[in-house]
């Protein structure tokens, strides 16, 4: 936890977006609200990743500015057991290798569960997709085309394989001490869609949940140049997804002070 910097100037215009979802014992739709002392740490947050936008060593942001390569960051205020303030950051997924940088909330998985397996089999459908290139550039013929498919099944099983075993090591606990695993989130398909719960909102309120803090309240902004899917703007402020983050919040936000109801 950052400590909460009493210097920053507090500003009235805190913008609309809030992070929802609906509870699954009362049905009520929960949600947690930025505050002036938020949106105040949002700012500095931004000001510190813009003067690591050249950084060569260390943590630097200059791959955010390739082509839709920019990230949405999270920034909450909590409280720990003596009445301290504090924050924390997180951005969405991964950074560039798996780990995150020191001073950012890990992912909300179990992510040594699945570390080994995970570069194992990262490095074997690498090798049948190098293997599917070679075929490609030999001329053409049904046993070709048979073998090629033969390894296509093959790289898609083991991509399978890894995903379910992803799935298992996301494992939610909220405030009340209860635990919904992932692969019970109610998604509306067979599985849950991927990067489900490494969106800033969850993984700010899972790390202060695993931590014994209480949620004041947060905020997310995109930083960097806009993604393909998403046309957004960087430094704006925007609300939790309603695909990915909707179906754990409500869960997560059980048992948070801070968190409000909405109107019927």
């Amino acid at each position: 936890m950052h400590p909460l910097d009493e210097s920053l100037p507090r500003g009235s215009d805190i913008p609309e977006v809030r992070y929802a979802g609906r509870c699954p014992d009362t049905g009520s739709e929960l949600f947690l609200a930025p505050t002036p002392a938020v949106i105040a740490e949002a700012v500095q947050l931004q000001g510190h990743l813009d003067a690591h936008r050249s950084a060569t060593d260390g943590f630097s942001t200059r791959h955010l500015l390739e082509p839709a390569a920019g990230k949405m960051f999270g920034v909450m205020v909590c409280r720990d057991d003596k009445h301290r303030l504090g924050t924390l950051r997180a951005f969405s997924g991964e950074w560039e290798n798996w780990e995150a940088p020191a001073g950012w909330v890990p992912s909300s998985g179990h992510l040594a569960e699945y570390a080994d397996e995970r570069e194992l089999t990262e490095a074997e459908v690498a090798e049948l997709t190098r293997q599917i290139d070679e075929l490609k550039a030999l001329p053409t013929s049904k046993p070709i085309r048979r073998q090629i498919e033969t390894i296509k099944i093959e790289r898609g099983r083991l991509s399978r394989a890894l995903t379910d075993h992803i799935h298992a090591a996301y494992r939610f606990e909220n405030a009340l001490g209860e635990v919904l695993p992932l692969t019970e989130v109610d998604t509306g398909g067979d599985r849950p869609p991927t990067g489900m719960g490494d969106c800033c909102a969850p993984k700010l309120l899972q790390a202060a949940i695993r931590q014994d803090l209480e949620p004041l309240g947060m905020v997310e902004f995109w930083w960097g140049s806009a993604s393909a899917v998403h046309p957004r703007v960087q430094g704006t402020y925007y609300g939790s997804c309603r695909q990915k983050c909707y179906p754990i919040l409500g869960f997560l936000l059980r048992g948070i002070e801070a968190a409000q109801v909405s109107p019927s």
